[in-house]
């Protein structure tokens, strides 16, 4: 048997008396803070991806009117 860190110790004392739905509403409040931030990390690499793009479609287009003039 592996021993237990100090901090897995805290953990399990501070949660021995819950009770199912205790536990449960834990754990789905833990995946909504996740689903929340993977959400802003989406928007964010969005955002980029939008800026980056923009950047490029506008460098082409200033390359071909160079040459054009």
């Amino acid at each position: 048997m592996t021993k237990k860190s100090k901090k897995l110790q805290k953990f399990e004392a501070d949660r021995a008396d819950y009770t199912d739905r205790e536990i449960q509403m834990e754990m789905l409040y833990t995946n909504w803070l996740i689903i929340n931030a993977t959400e802003k990390t989406r928007a964010n690499t969005s955002t980029i991806v939008w800026v980056i793009a923009i950047g490029i479609i506008l460098s082409v287009i200033s390359a071909v009117m160079a040459v054009v003039w």
